[in-house]
């Protein structure tokens, strides 16, 4: 059997892309780096997204229903490491942040090379996560862009 320490040396070789998920409920935003996202399905438009669940931010999506998923571009480490710390510990880690409300609530940053809104389907617990599968296809709201320029 494998140690642990080995293990998560394994694990942290999973590749990944750069996602910042937000969040609102109740007049309260909240932006989080994803360690793990996925596209489910292209039909329904789906996808999975980890959150722990001791963050800010599970609470508010569950409530909500709603998140918006923020496609970083490369160079964007910086800013993942930002949302990445946890919004218990660091109330302010969003000051000088830069970005808009959508229309569904939840906060599109200006640094993003695209965005897709959705709507919470399903819940999964797994461990000392929560997996949220979002629904971006029967949104009400506009579901996404790509901005111009580099990924």
């Amino acid at each position: 059997m494998m140690d642990a320490s080995t293990k998560k040396k394994v694990l942290r070789t999973f590749t990944y892309g750069l996602y910042a998920v937000s969040c609102a409920n109740e007049g309260e935003v909240n932006i989080f780096t994803a360690n793990w996202l996925t596209q489910v399905s292209f039909d329904p438009p789906l996808v999975a997204v980890s959150i722990e669940n001791d963050s800010k931010s599970l609470p508010m999506i569950l409530r909500s229903r709603i998140f918006t998923v923020n496609v970083l571009r490369d160079g964007g480490r910086e800013l993942a490491g930002r949302l990445g710390k946890s919004a218990i510990q660091h109330p302010d880690k969003l000051d000088g942040v830069v970005y808009d409300i959508g229309a569904n609530g939840c906060p599109i940053l200006h640094e993003a090379l695209a965005w897709v809104a959705c709507e919470a389907r399903h819940t999964v617990e797994a461990g000392d996560s929560t997996l949220v599968v979002g629904d971006h296809g029967r949104s009400r709201f506009q579901t996404c862009r790509i901005t111009n320029g580099p990924a």
